[in-house]
């Protein structure tokens, strides 16, 4: 998506979570070379709140990990995470979230339009 969606507002949070055995943070420099556009902020969640409470917001059974979260420029975290303007998953965790790379950058580019 970052390469398709050029604008220079666009601020994308990776949250890194130790899903997997081999997920612990001694992994995430590796991992943080994929994304190495200077749009991207790496965060590393240790106890993996983030992934359990956007399990609740997505409704979703299980960790909310590997998910694309969207949201406009009123998101604010308060009490809870904000809830996302559009959301896909490349897990199957919801088929009718089903990740597109095309229509996420769609998406990005028309909720980037909005708020200008």
């Amino acid at each position: 998506m970052l390469d398709q969606v050029k604008d220079e507002e666009l601020r994308v949070y990776a949250v890194w979570v130790p899903i997997r055995w081999s997920d612990g943070k001694a992994s995430i420099p590796q991992a943080t070379k994929r994304f190495t556009d200077p749009r991207v902020s790496h965060y590393w969640n240790k106890g993996g709140e983030l992934v359990n409470a956007y399990s609740r917001i997505l409704r979703i059974d299980g960790p909310a990990w590997d998910v694309y979260l969207l949201f406009d420029r009123s998101a604010e975290w308060k009490e809870q995470p904000p809830a996302p303007t559009v959301w896909m998953d490349q897990l199957g965790l919801d088929r009718e979230h089903d990740l597109d790379g095309a229509k996420l950058s769609t998406e990005a580019r028309k909720l980037l339009q909005i708020t200008k």
